[in-house]
């Protein structure tokens, strides 16, 4: 379903939550209903700026990525002591830390593009300059 928002230009939205204004405070300025049609308009935004893939919202057809990603080069690197060295997938896409400080990790990248699945636990841990998210078989 393709929702228009009363000729707010999403890109708008974008530069007012990067000025550090919350999401209802945007709400307010703009007089906007509902939160979650500031985050829509949020991620219009961001998509219209490129800073994330280009998505349909109104598919009918199981998701598949809209963006063409070229041939992963799959790379080992040493594992440690006693370990086996584990496989380091390269994606085509690329994050950034947000105002928040969160960063986000969506269901093409995490599930269509890394091959995880629902319900995957995972250990988060610093290696040097990379971020490491490990499955593991639940909270520990």
């Amino acid at each position: 379903m393709q929702v228009e928002y009363k000729n707010i230009d999403p890109k708008l939205i974008v530069n007012e939550i990067r000025n550090g204004r919350s999401l209802e405070s945007v709400q307010k300025v703009f007089n906007i209903k509902f939160k979650s049609e500031v985050q829509d308009l949020y991620l219009r935004g961001l998509m219209e700026l490129g800073e994330i893939p280009q998505v349909a919202f109104n598919k009918t057809t199981p998701s598949k990525s809209l963006v063409p990603i070229p041939e992963r080069p799959t790379v080992l690197r040493r594992g440690r002591a006693g370990e086996q060295p584990a496989m380091v997938i390269q994606t085509p896409n690329f994050r950034t830390i947000g105002q928040s400080g969160s960063i986000t990790l969506n269901k093409a990248l995490l599930i269509e593009q890394l091959g995880f699945q629902v319900g995957d636990y995972f250990e988060i841990y610093r290696e040097e300059d990379r971020v490491v998210l490990k499955k593991v078989a639940g909270p520990q």
